[in-house]
């Protein structure tokens, strides 16, 4: 009889290892595999329409703005679509996109973008900090 139960218990032990090894797997691979949760950058106006990146560029050296407009780095998750010049980037995304300031060079390192120079729209971000909401740098 004890040795019945030893071995349920070793058992449901190996179980429970081999579930949590499993979760925190996956949970690793979720954490950028999903095409839907990709963080990508886009040069916008203020209207979130998606403007050639030169825009940006140059908002970068005249303090974010560029014959009085303001241009933004929007970055987020945009559910897997891809975004051309012209387009409107819908306010489901927008939303809960992160804005970065051209010109700020501490915002633009913070989330992940290079603190000078062209950002291609539509470049994937790794790191940084924004990955939610707001404002950054705006």
């Amino acid at each position: 009889m004890g040795t019945a139960r030893g071995n349920r218990v070793r058992a449901a032990v190996g179980t429970v290892t081999l579930t949590g090894a499993a979760v925190g797997f996956l949970s690793g691979c979720g954490a950028g595999g999903n095409e839907n949760d990709a963080r990508e950058v886009y040069c916008v106006d203020h209207q979130d329409k998606v403007v050639d990146e030169n825009q940006c560029e140059e908002a970068e050296r005249s303090g974010g703005f560029v014959g009085g407009l303001p241009f933004f780095f929007l970055l987020g998750g945009f559910g897997g679509n891809r975004y051309s010049v012209g387009q409107q980037i819908p306010a489901r995304y927008t939303g809960v996109a992160t804005r970065v300031n051209p010109s700020d060079r501490t915002a633009r390192g913070n989330n992940g973008l290079a603190r000078t120079g062209k950002v291609a729209s539509g470049t994937r971000i790794s790191g940084g900090l924004g990955s939610g909401g707001g404002s950054a740098g705006s």
